[in-house]
Parts: structure tokens; sequence; C-alpha cells
């Protein structure tokens, strides 16, 4: 129940607050994924990779919440579509990643912990998409009858 009330806390968010944070964690995964054979990677290009990763794929989540929040009809001030939580599960999934590379690699630690806090923060609404794909039902059977 406290994961679901996070994940809630993240998607009740305006859709500009959803994309920055979802931006800035997918910035921070890009370099600790970039900088995970490095042991004293450079703050200052570290920095540039994270702002050009979080501005870009703030901007792509931002148009798509927009889009589909479009199709299916509802106002963008709303949770996010369904589908944007598998955005999340991605992201977090390829967080998770970069953060292993990170720490068995050459960076140890100290690259590792540029993942540790978006991790915890994207989990929440990342399983909710895991759970939507486990548990979604076929075409044909959407009546539940």
């Amino acid at each position: 129940m406290l994961w679901a009330l996070l994940a809630r806390f993240l998607v009740s968010k305006p859709p500009w607050v959803q994309a920055g944070v979802l931006g800035l964690c997918t910035g921070l995964f890009v370099a600790a994924a970039a900088q995970a054979k490095e042991r004293d990677p450079a703050v200052g290009s570290t920095a540039w990779l994270v702002l050009l990763w979080a501005v870009a794929a703030g901007a792509a989540y931002y148009v798509g919440f927009t889009v589909q929040a479009a199709r299916e009809g509802s106002t963008p001030d709303r949770a996010p579509p369904s589908r944007l939580y598998l955005v999340y599960a991605a992201v977090w999934l390829v967080g998770l990643a970069a953060a292993l590379l990170a720490f068995f690699g050459a960076g140890g630690f100290k690259v590792a912990v540029l993942a540790v806090v978006p991790l915890m923060l994207l989990a929440p609404p990342a399983f909710m998409g895991m759970r939507q794909v486990v548990r979604r039902r076929p075409p044909d059977d959407r009546r539940g009858g």
C-alpha cells in the first residue's frame, strides 16, 4: 500500500513536474552508465550530460503525455494515461542496469550513487507499469463477463 501511495504522489503532480522528474532521473541514469568505467569522473562533463539527457527525455515524456491524454480525452492535469506507466518501468529498468554497471565497473559506488536516489523515486510507478503488463487482458476479454 505504501508503494501505491508513493506512486500516486509522483503521478498526481502536473505533467511538467512529472516530465522534469523523469527527465532528471533519465539524465542521472545515462551519466551513471557513461561514467561506469571512470574512477574519478569530471563534474562538469557529467553535469552537462545529465542536463542534456534530462531535457531530451523530459521533453519527449511531456509531449507523449499530452498527446496520449488528448487521445484518451482527459485533461493534462490528471494522472498520466495508463500506457505511460510503462515509460516509468522502462526508464527504471535502464537505471537499474546503469547502477549495476557502475557499481561492478571501475566507477564503483562513487558513480553508482548517481542512480540510487532516482531508482528509489521511480520504483513505485515503475512497478505499477510492470503490473499492468502482467495483468493485461486480451482485447476480446474487455467486457469482464
